[in-house]
């Protein structure tokens, strides 16, 4: 995204509540993957945000997995990945994939192999 002209900003856990909200208002795309259930309320997100939801974590009051984002998302985003089924379907192939690739990097003396073809 950078390299494409978009300001990045990267946001960890111990930042304050107050500037938290703030960043999220302001983003246009938002990537949560804080494995912190409802650390981001849904109230905060800017009109047509895209939410790529990757953390999740097991909630045992409610057995089952459960968002960083707690709230209505779709009253405010234009596109978001839902929790659970969003982001976890594409993680196995592109893991799978970059073993691979690194498998035939390691075999072929680091010849890079094009996975596009």
């Amino acid at each position: 995204l950078r390299r494409e002209g978009a300001a990045v900003s990267v946001v960890h856990r111990d930042v304050e509540d107050d500037i938290l909200k703030e960043l999220v208002g302001q983003a246009d795309i938002l990537v949560t993957c804080a494995g912190n259930p409802g650390c981001i309320d849904a109230e905060w997100l800017k009109e047509g945000v895209e939410v790529i939801n990757v953390g999740t974590t097991f909630s045992e009051d409610f057995d089952c997995l459960v968002s960083d984002v707690k709230g209505d998302i779709g009253s405010k985003a234009s596109r978001f990945s839902p929790v659970p089924g969003g982001v976890g379907p594409i993680s196995s192939p592109m893991l799978f994939r970059n073993t691979v690739k690194a498998a035939w990097d390691q075999a072929n003396d680091h010849k890079s192999f094009d996975m596009r073809h």
